[in-house]
């Protein structure tokens, strides 16, 4: 089975218009959760066993993702971050590491700890090959 990502860009702004779009059209006895936010949150539930990856750009909003959905996000990545975005994003890795001047640097953040690396280049071609390989197993 191939490995599906489902990159959200733009993530609070998307969200937010989803529920209210909803909101909108929603019926009496429909759900109040928007099945679009609901299958969001069943995919960072069981995603990476069924070797689907989210990847979120942008704050998960707790006005629209359940608290427990939002602290499925194992993983933070930030480049080109103020002291501002850090705590927003990152409040766990406190203080904020100084930004390297390095292309291709960024800081990721697991639990509470942070660790810089090097972005990997891959050609459009690389990332086809990577996303449908039938051998890779996901580890």
């Amino acid at each position: 089975m191939p490995r599906l990502i489902v990159a959200v860009d733009e993530a609070n702004t998307t969200l937010r218009q989803l529920a209210r779009y909803w909101e909108t059209f929603r019926q009496k006895d429909d759900p109040k959760t928007s099945p679009a936010i609901a299958a969001l949150e069943e995919a960072l539930w069981v995603g990476r066993a069924a070797r689907i990856h989210v990847i979120f750009d942008g704050r998960p909003q707790a006005t629209v993702l359940e608290g427990a959905a939002r602290e499925l996000f194992a993983t933070v990545i930030l480049a080109r971050f103020t002291a501002d975005t850090w705590q927003r994003l990152a409040p766990i890795a406190s203080p904020a590491p100084k930004q390297s001047t390095h292309p291709g640097r960024f800081h990721v953040v697991q639990q509470d700890a942070t660790h810089e690396t090097q972005t990997v280049l891959m050609t459009d071609a690389d990332v086809v090959n990577w996303l449908t390989d039938p051998t890779d197993d996901g580890s």
